[in-house]
């Protein structure tokens, strides 16, 4: 190796450089184009710029290459990095060492690139000796002389392996970026710098019902349906405008229905590469729900405070400490005192000292974990100091979870029940002999006198949960209920206690609350009777929570099935028994374009084409009348929007309670793509078939060809042959002692011509009969064929060295016969040019390419020049003269006709006096 003369220094100016000089290096080439004059002599440049050229090479990461006029690398002053595997390159040819790495597809350019003697620009992949793949690219041009003599490329190369990393790696997280916004909540968006939005993604919520151009190019407050207000826009606009980010910008705008969505917007600005302001990148969420359900709370906890301070019962709230934290109006008048008398102050200092340790140990009992309702009756002070009877209902809750809990306590006056349980033993001992069966009845039942409860027996107080036989005795009937149905059950009972016809009220559903508060529904009656001489009512409840629940699951099942039904790609209907159609889901408007709500009460059959309905009609009579189970059918379906579209119909009778066929249900599946793949196949196959039979044809006139040149061959050629071939041994034996030297070696001569030409006839036949010679494929152990064969040649010559190597096991499904007469061809070739080695080799095996067996046979004979490898399997063509190897020409091609009828590829890969590689692949 050394450096380049100083006149080839223009040339690799072209090459060196890193990235700018293969910036140049891709200007130059892009200029240069196939020339039919010959292009200036290159100049010698001077000493000082030969000097910066060299040192700028050694800092460039580049190598140089050079070929000569038949495309063989020679040594360059810069050669490829070891690693690349591309050192020691010198004398190899272009095709037999980057040719192998170029793709397949791209192979033919670059190909005709050099035919065509062009510049030439390209990339590939190989592996380097350490195993690992490196991608290159080379770019070269090529060298012409004074008088316009191509002399060769001469060009850079670069490794790239780097970059190829970078591109893929960005590629990876560009496909995980996509991810990421496919499966999240929120949308995309970019603005570009007058705030106008570019793009938008599916979920932003600002598309749902827009149209492209109702969005892009617009600015977030000029979308339809937003309000720009004064705030929050203002500000939001003036950060805007100063190019800052944003997070959590929330607005509404009003969809084409008229419904508000509440956006929430986080922004970042974009700047270009020299830093000027390019727009705004960011994402959206669509908060209408959690807006929605924020407001819904807050009315709901306003709600719950009206009923907490109009609750008719004395409701209180104590912390973990015993101190009141929240009372109503109730509790307040029932311990008559002030209501800033109590705030935070100690229950017990409102009770008689003798209730203090109680309370304190109920207390505790209840926040140590007791989730039942706890139950006891004290005596507190009222405001004057008087004893008051109190009846404490005590449950632990928890308003917060990182808070601890409080104590909620319901109070009642204790007093007023005694007095009325007073009054409603003295008025029931005449029903002792009822009580009984009043106590054990199954319906909750209450006695009431005067809208106040008097009695309720077992059922009622597990319906409404209170622990005790007096627990609903001497509240309101009124008070069980729910407040919104209280008007309407007082006003029913208003009117059944002043009818004096009526005795039995219609039973109507209402909603009650338990003694915890809990709701419940119950359908209610009542009768009329008397009590202590008075009136009263008997006012009887049945629980129907059960067949509202069971109600609530059919409504879900209902509403499940119509998403599943109205989700589905097929159409479903269901039509009348006389084939009105009476249900059509969704799929019914997206495949034919009708609207569905028109399209019912029309005849089935008024959808399907004209030419197809009387195909259709029998069958949808038969399963609307019930004679058939099910119908399968393809017609074609009217629409709205084109074309007819093939459907697949599934029909099946549609029955009422008593299993009587009232009509058809069924699905209708759009099959046009298939219909439209099938036709196409078709279509295919008779162009197929046209041309299969053509080419039969062909074939046909081409064997009958055969034929008839096969017997002239046979017959009218080999009779001359003989009879030359005869005459010249008669003249050669009898006349022989009247011939000199020289007349004796031409007849010998003539002798050997003819013998050369009968062998090449019977080659020629040999050829023509394997066009012709019927296929019968089995499996075939190559590997034992091979032996056999080599057997044989190594019988006919025992003098020879050869070291043969066969890889055991190698079957194909092939005709046995042909493949005989293929695999001789081969080995006798490659016994034949090694013949002059001292110790030969040749070997059989079978390697996998491209999930393909590729079977080969090798030596280390002479070996052939691959430009000429396009001739190898011509027939007559000969590499070699009859000098150097006797043959005729006729093996190879011999081997491509029984391996192209295997329906497989043949193909050598060889150099000079390196031996040879023949591939060949066999169909299955």
């Amino acid at each position: 190796m050394g450096w380049a003369p100083l006149e080839q220094l223009p040339y690799l100016a072209w090459g060196l450089g890193g990235l700018a000089a293969g910036a140049v290096l891709q200007h130059l080439l892009l200029r240069r184009r196939p020339r039919t004059v010959s292009p200036p002599a290159p100049t010698e440049l001077p000493a000082e710029t030969t000097v910066a050229w060299r040192e700028f090479a050694e800092l460039s990461g580049d190598w140089w290459w050079e070929t000569d006029a038949d495309l063989l690398f020679v040594d360059t002053p810069r050669p490829p990095p070891a690693v690349l595997g591309l050192d020691n390159r010198s004398g190899q040819s272009w095709h037999a060492t980057v040719m192998p790495d170029v793709q397949e597809d791209f192979a033919p350019t670059v190909l005709d690139t050099l035919a065509r003697r062009a510049p030439l620009s390209l990339s590939l992949a190989r592996r380097g000796p350490d195993g690992e793949l490196r991608h290159l690219e080379l770019h070269g041009a090529p060298r012409f002389d004074a008088s316009g003599s191509f002399l060769g490329y001469r060009g850079v190369g670069r490794d790239v392996t780097e970059r190829a990393h970078l591109a893929a790696e960005l590629l990876h997280n560009e496909e995980h970026i996509h991810a990421l916004l496919a499966c999240s909540e929120d949308g995309y968006w970019e603005q570009d710098a007058d705030l106008c939005y570019t793009t938008l993604t599916a979920r932003s919520g600002l598309v749902g019902d827009l149209a492209a151009e109702d969005t892009l190019g617009r600015h977030r407050w000029d979308l339809p349906g937003v309000v720009p207000t004064a705030e929050p826009w203002a500000s939001h606009i003036a950060r805007l405008q100063q190019a800052e980010p944003f997070s959590d910008f929330q607005f509404c705008r009003r969809d084409a229905h008229g419904r508000l969505v509440w956006l929430r917007e986080s922004g970042i600005p974009v700047f270009d590469r020299r830093g000027v302001f390019a727009g705004y990148c960011g994402t959206t969420r669509n908060m209408t729900t959690d807006v929605l359900m924020r407001r819904r709370l807050m009315r709901e906890a306003a709600l719950f405070r009206r009923l907490f301070e109009q609750a008719p019962a004395a409701i209180v709230l104590v912390n973990a400490d015993g101190q009141i934290q929240q009372f109503n109006q109730t509790a307040a008048d029932l311990l008559g005192r002030p209501p800033s008398t109590l705030h935070d102050k100690p229950l017990e200092a409102l009770m008689d000292a003798a209730q203090a340790g109680a309370w304190h140990a109920l207390r505790e009992r209840c926040l140590q974990g007791d989730t039942s309702e706890l139950q006891r009756d004290a005596v507190y002070l009222s405001g004057d100091g008087q004893p008051l009877q109190i009846h404490e209902s005590l449950r632990r809750i928890t308003i917060q979870d990182d808070q601890p809990a409080s104590l909620l306590l319901v109070l009642e006056d204790r007093s007023a029940l005694q007095d009325a349980l007073r009054r409603q033993e003295s008025g029931l001992s005449g029903l002792s002999g009822y009580q009984g069966l009043f106590e054990n009845a199954p319906e909750a039942t209450l006695v009431c006198v005067a809208d106040q409860v008097r009695l309720a027996n077992a059922a009622a107080r597990r319906l409404f949960a209170a622990n005790s036989a007096n627990g609903l005795g001497g509240r309101g009937l009124l008070d069980l209920l729910d407040p919104d149905d209280r008007a309407l059950e007082q006003a029913r009972l208003a009117g059944f206690i002043a009818d004096d016809a009526q005795t039995i009220l219609p039973p109507l559903p209402l909603r009650f609350r338990d003694a915890d508060g809990k709701p419940l529904q119950a359908e209610a009656t009542a009768v009329k009777t008397t009590l202590d001489g008075g009136p009263a009512l008997i006012y009887m409840l049945r629980d129907v929570a059960r067949w509202l629940h069971a109600e609530q699951v059919l409504r879900e099942s209902q509403a499940m099935y119509r998403d599943v039904v109205e989700s589905v790609k097929e159409i479903l209907f269901q039509t009348d028994a006389e084939g009105r159609i009476t249900f059509l889901n969704r799929a019914w408007h997206q495949t034919t374009g009708f609207d569905g709500r028109l399209s019912i009460g029309h005849n089935l059959l008024d959808f399907v084409e004209e030419e197809d309905r009387g195909r259709v009609a029998p069958h949808l009579r038969a399963v609307r009348e019930g004679y058939e189970e099910i119908a399968e059918i393809e017609f074609r379906l009217r629409t709205q929007t084109g074309g007819p579209r093939w459907a697949e119909a599934t029909l099946r009778p549609l029955r009422d309670t008593y299993d009587r066929a009232v009509g058809c249900s069924g699905t209708l599946t759009d099959i046009t793509a298939r219909k439209e793949a099938e036709q196409t196949q078709r279509n295919l196959n008779q162009e197929l078939e046209a041309r299969v039979r053509v080419r039969t044809a062909e074939l046909e006139a081409s064997n009958r060809e055969l034929e008839a040149f096969s017997y002239s061959v046979s017959h009218d050629l080999r009779a001359p042959l003989r009879a030359i071939d005869g005459f010249a041994q008669i003249v050669a034996e009898d006349y022989a002692p009247r011939l000199d030297e020289i007349g004796r070696e031409y007849l010998q001569r003539i002798r050997v011509a003819t013998q050369r030409m009968a062998r090449l006839i019977d080659d020629l036949i040999d050829l023509a009969r394997l066009t012709r010679q019927t296929m019968k494929r089995e499996q075939v152990n190559l590997s034992l064929l091979v032996e056999q064969i080599l057997g044989e040649l190594q019988l006919e010559n025992p003098e020879r060295r050869v070291d043969i190597h066969i890889e055991p096991g190698l079957i194909a499904a092939a005709d046995r016969a042909l493949m005989r007469v293929a695999l001789d061809n081969l080995l006798r070739n490659a016994w034949k040019f090694t013949s002059r080695r001292e110790v030969a080799s040749i070997r059989f095996h079978a390697e996998l390419r491209d999930r393909q067996v590729v079977y080969c046979v090798s030596d280390n004979g002479a070996g052939f020049d691959m430009n000429f490898a396009t001739k190898l399997f011509l027939p007559f063509h000969r590499l070699h003269g009859i000098s150097e190897f006797a043959g005729t020409g006729i093996g190879l091609a011999t081997v491509l006709r029984v391996i192209q009828r295997h329906e497989g590829r043949v193909w050598a890969e060889s150099s000079p006096d390196e031996g040879a590689r023949f591939y060949f692949t066999l169909s299955h």
